[in-house]
């Protein structure tokens, strides 16, 4: 039987930890809902997985035990804080890492793949001591200990765990939705991709977002951008540059945006006048359960517009969005768009991977963009 999340954190709290950050993962199940409700933790979500760290040593600075949970995929994230940060002024924070792509099991989705082979061999570069958890009440207890006697020594220590060794401890799952807004991620997709021409380049961040471009309309120029969360609108703004004969759509996340919000400032200052950069706010992270964001409260328009973006608006309303993709459409960017949305999906939402991998995705669209006139139009 997986140990449940908070019996985990109870055993955490009663070591001593009071401070958890960090960024969600599926593999977490409900810990970091469980760590905001119990007592005795400041739970704070972070935007990355860099900045969970940097909490985390303020939070030991003050003379507290903090924690912060990760996926693999974002250890690269930490690696400046980690070792610049914590191992040379011997700051010491436990990370609970969870690691997806492991060669030992089965498949998982190919942007994990290099990150999955290669995480245990990076902690060991780097010198810092880690254990696989065995998903039992006894293994953390072992190395909840082993954690104590390193913070004595101000090092950090890793527990590494697999698929299936969290359990949530509610019987019934969180309501899928947020009923507040009333535009689906899917419905945002078709009303803009309607708008557009047939020839726009279309990137798309990691998660859901992606998973319903490619359900409403996969085509040869859509780009889907599988990993690295973050990451889209630089991906987006590079091409814009690149390409500035063609209209560039970004379709991107609150989560996304967060992740690296320094990219908004790349972007302005670059301001490729060929881009429209579309948020999709559903305030969490749903692809790897529902856990919050940060964006209910931060402006990510204005946050834009103070960036240097020629235009930025908030929309709730399809009409709205219609009208504000026109104007974008008609005049010269950068353009963003923040649109609120539902946590709704299809209960089968298809994988990109099911008919891509990474690699033929990007020779596909390649293709595509520099073929230009050879592909036929999708007729709406």
């Amino acid at each position: 039987m997986p140990i449940q999340t908070n019996v985990l954190l109870s055993k955490l709290r009663t070591a001593g930890y009071s401070l958890f950050s960090g960024v969600p993962c599926s593999h977490f199940a409900d810990l970091f809902d469980e760590a905001a409700r119990q007592p005795g933790f400041l739970a704070i979500p972070a935007a990355n997985e860099g900045s969970a760290v940097a909490l985390a040593a303020g939070a030991v600075l003050s003379g507290r035990r903090a924690v912060v949970a990760l996926q693999n995929s974002g250890f690269g994230n930490i690696i400046n804080p980690l070792t610049s940060l914590l191992m040379v002024s011997e700051i010491p924070v436990l990370l609970l890492l969870s690691v997806r792509g492991h060669p030992d099991e089965p498949a998982d989705e190919p942007q994990h793949t290099i990150m999955g082979a290669k995480t245990m061999a990076l902690l060991d570069l780097l010198s810092i001591e880690w254990r696989d958890f065995d998903g039992t009440d006894t293994g953390a207890d072992r190395a909840i200990a082993r954690s104590d006697e390193l913070f004595r020594k101000g090092a950090p220590f890793a527990l590494l765990f697999r698929t299936g060794q969290l359990s949530s401890c509610n019987a019934v799952k969180r309501p899928p939705g947020t009923i507040d807004y009333g535009l689906s991620v899917g419905e945002v997709i078709e009303t803009i991709c309607k708008q557009i021409d047939s020839d726009t380049l279309i990137i798309s961040t990691s998660g859901f977002i992606s998973r319903e471009l490619f359900r409403v309309w996969d085509r040869p120029l859509n780009f889907y951008v599988q990993g690295s969360l973050g990451h889209c609108g630089a991906v987006a703004a590079g091409l814009a540059l690149t390409a500035p004969a063609r209209t560039v759509l970004a379709l991107d996340g609150d989560g996304s945006v967060l992740m690296h919000m320094g990219a908004l400032s790349t972007i302005g200052y670059a301001s490729p006048n060929n881009l429209i950069h579309l948020v999709l706010d559903n305030e969490g992270y749903v692809s790897t359960g529902g856990q919050l964001s940060t964006s209910r409260t931060s402006s990510l328009d204005s946050v834009a517009s103070a960036c240097g973006y020629r235009t930025a608006a908030l929309c709730k309303r399809s009409d709205h969005l219609i009208a504000v993709t026109q104007q974008c459409l008609r005049t010269s960017g950068p353009h963003f768009i923040v649109c609120k949305v539902n946590r709704l999906h299809p209960s089968r939402l298809p994988r990109v991977t099911s008919r891509y991998s990474p690699l033929q995705n990007k020779s596909t669209f390649q293709r595509a963009l520099h073929n230009r006139g050879s592909e036929p139009a999708t007729a709406w």
